[in-house]
């Protein structure tokens, strides 16, 4: 194993200086989770990249069980990469649990090469002098295929989160958040760049085509370069979209009563985006739609919108939403719905989650059953 090159060296200095970031950002002073996942990806990244500079024949015959283990870490990385931004735009994620999902293709890979992983250290030398197995070659050449389509669904996703968050928000974000945003979308459209370059880079190795520059080590210089900004530029304000931090630079520099003023505008706003949200998109008819839904769709936060139902509703969510759901319903019934199909379908169909819930709602507002109110209108 030798480092016979500058650029090489340079290398592995930004690689050593990644693992340093990560450390940082995982245990960042706080309780702010994104910070954790940037720095699993910078730490996955920084292995990598190590892993890439030294590896060789003579590194992997010395330490075998490090071979194909970078897999592991690329599979990761767009996943990661989503998780960050999506946990660093929304505070409230529903149901954070399931985000484990995302790392199913890596779980994957380690469980089908789990035969070749236990092998002892003689075996794999052996492996890899003789050559790899018909079965490795399989599950890697799947996996690489797995790991082409993430960067191209990682990074629509990416940019449409910016976008969803944006258009829902825009009247909400300082100038100063309005810039974030486009750095933000500025170094997702860098890694899909340096994803072009390293799947070119891939690509040409299959084929046997060789080029003047070697599209690897220009994807890795640009891929340390781009972790250690974002690392930098987490630090420098890792809590950008704090609710309590914008107020407190509104106290800042206005006083108690412009920060009123500020913040009853600022529900007005929130009461427009989300009656039209419900009017245009009708989430109710979702039966199981609960606060944190419209909270992920709008981008309002949780607090902000549990504010909108109580001083500009006057009401509960469920209960803006049953009214919501009252008025499908007679609608469903005067276009003569309840003729071709059950009430039961139709409580369904208005977005209620029970006959019985249909039926008290319904008695409630308009003092008559389902039944009654059909027999009125006939």
């Amino acid at each position: 194993m030798i480092i016979d090159n500058y650029f090489e060296l340079v290398l592995m200095m930004g690689a050593v200086l990644s693992f340093l970031l990560s450390v940082y950002l995982i245990f960042y002073p706080g309780n702010f989770f994104p910070n954790r996942i940037l720095g699993v990806l910078v730490f996955s990244w920084s292995v990598t990249v190590m892993l890439f500079i030294v590896q060789s024949p003579q590194f992997f015959n010395k330490f075998p069980h490090l071979y194909a283990l970078p897999d592991v870490f690329v599979l990761l990385f767009f996943p990661l990469m989503y998780l960050y931004l999506r946990n660093y735009l929304y505070r409230e994620i529903k149901k954070p649990g399931l985000q484990i999902l995302h790392y199913i293709p890596a779980i994957l890979y380690l469980i089908l090469l789990t035969p070749f992983f236990i092998e002892s250290g003689d075996e794999k030398r052996r492996m890899l002098q003789e050559g790899m197995p018909a079965w490795f070659r399989t599950v890697q050449a799947i996996f690489n295929i797995v790991i082409i389509f993430q960067g191209v669904f990682y990074s629509i996703f990416c940019l449409r989160t910016i976008h969803h968050f944006q258009y829902f928000r825009k009247k909400h974000l300082t100038d100063l958040q309005m810039e974030t945003l486009k750095w933000l979308r500025t170094f997702v459209i860098i890694n899909i760049f340096l994803w072009m370059i390293g799947t070119t880079g891939a690509i040409f190795e299959i084929l046997g085509v060789t080029i003047f520059v070697d599209l690897f080590k220009v994807f890795y210089a640009g891929l340390t370069i781009f972790t250690i900004m974002l690392g930098v530029f987490t630090i420098k304000r890792p809590e950008l979209f704090s609710e309590s931090e914008d107020i407190r630079k509104i106290l800042d520099l206005t006083g108690i009563n412009e920060v009123k003023r500020e913040i009853t505008s600022q529900n007005n706003q929130d009461y427009e985006t989300l009656s039209k949200y419900i009017s245009d998109q009708k989430p109710f008819l979702i039966n199981d739609l609960k606060m944190q839904d419209l909270v992920e769709s709008t981008g309002i936060t949780y607090k902000r919108i549990s504010e909108v139902f109580n001083k500009n509703y006057n009401k509960t969510f469920y209960e803006v939403m049953n009214e919501y759901r009252l008025e499908e319903a007679k609608k469903l019934i005067n276009e003569g719905f309840h003729e071709k199909h059950t009430l039961n379908y139709l409580a369904e169909k208005a977005g209620f989650n029970s006959k019985t819930t249909f039926n008290r709602i319904f008695k409630k507002y308009t003092g008559l059953t389902p039944s009654d109110y059909i027999k009125s209108i006939e």
